[in-house]
């Protein structure tokens, strides 16, 4: 590959990402949310947009479209969105239950369950959801894997990835918070490896979408010792335990390698999909 053109190519990919998130925190966050005190949700669609006509117009450049993402509306495609979600909450579902036999936690159906606030909670994750996989497994993952390999692209990505949760959740100098958040690099994994099988950005999304859904809104945790932090949050599940902060000890090592574990299986099953039994 011609040096200059690389570096060109290098120098794009770079622009569109700062560009990218330059539009999440200043049109976003600052300008939307911020000065005009636009809801967070509807801020985020508007920011959904402008980065779809950002990608639009550089794709638009090369004479190409949104199809090199898979972002064609089509029978085929919300098929992807949707086997998503359903792998995506099968996950959270698994890890779940192994994690809750393993520290002997309780799982029982909630009775305060609210199923509007249940469902709310895919209108409320979508947009999140929609930005980060432009972000992380859209044009730049995409462009970077065109001028490099997969496997660089995903050690750039999943270290983004990963920065982009402890910057947004506040992570930095705390390191157990930081050493939690590293698994988010095992979910850049998953989603790019469900794009790039898939060859549509709708099967990361409802994969995503799925993990935090099912995640947040079907599961909660319920602390013993105060049963009332249960009512805030009425989810269809509880996971009774006892509200204490995670400590870096061996159940935390063996939570966090059960984890990783279910992330590598799934990783694998999606890895080894083969053309012939995708969706047609």
């Amino acid at each position: 590959m011609n040096k200059s053109f690389y570096k060109s190519q290098v120098a794009k990919i770079v622009f569109l990402f700062l560009s990218f998130v330059m539009t999440t925190f200043i049109l976003g966050g600052f300008i939307l949310n911020g000065l005009l005190r636009i809801p967070s949700q509807i801020a985020n669609v508007v920011v959904i947009v402008a980065i779809l006509l950002i990608t639009w117009k550089a794709y638009k450049k090369e004479g190409k479209n949104l199809s090199e993402l898979g972002l064609s509306v089509n029978a085929r495609n919300i098929g992807f969105a949707i086997l998503g979600m359903f792998i995506g909450g099968l996950f959270i579902i698994s890890l779940v239950y192994i994690i809750a036999f393993v520290k002997g936690y309780p799982v029982v159906f909630n009775s305060t369950f609210n199923g509007w606030y249940v469902i709310s909670g895919l209108w409320l994750l979508l947009p999140t959801v929609i930005l980060e996989e432009l972000a992380f497994r859209g044009i730049c993952f995409k462009k970077t894997i065109e001028i490099s390999t997969v496997v660089n692209a995903n050690l750039i990505f999943t270290t983004l990835f990963i920065l982009s949760h402890w910057i947004n959740l506040g992570a930095f100098g705390n390191p157990m918070a930081m050493t939690i958040l590293l698994i988010t690099g095992l979910g850049h994994l998953l989603y790019a490896t469900a794009f790039l099988k898939a060859k549509t950005l709708y099967f990361p999304i409802g994969i995503h979408l799925g993990n935090n859904w099912v995640n947040l809104f079907v599961f909660s945790n319920l602390d013993i010792n105060d049963p009332t932090k249960g009512q805030v949050k009425p989810s269809l599940i509880n996971v009774v335990g006892d509200g204490k902060l995670p400590l870096f000890n061996g159940q935390f090592i063996l939570v966090t390698a059960i984890t990783a574990l279910l992330f590598v299986f799934f990783i694998l099953a999606i890895g080894k999909w083969t053309p012939n039994k995708q969706l047609t």
